[in-house]
């Protein structure tokens, strides 16, 4: 014979089981929403202009 959840207990894992859907559906829009990042062509210069600083120190 099973021992029937507490009351609390049924509650929390419910509220749990909530949070999960809801991250895993925030996951999935994050994935989603990630593309390519395009590059700048000023960062490329920035960071040319430091290793040449860096090297030189």
């Amino acid at each position: 014979m099973s021992v029937p959840a507490a009351p609390d207990l049924t509650a929390r894992v419910a509220e749990l089981e909530r949070q999960l859907r809801d991250l895993r559906i925030r996951v999935a829009l994050l994935e989603k929403g990630t593309a390519p990042r395009k590059e700048n062509p000023d960062d490329r210069s920035t960071i040319r202009e430091k290793v040449t600083f860096d090297w030189q120190s």
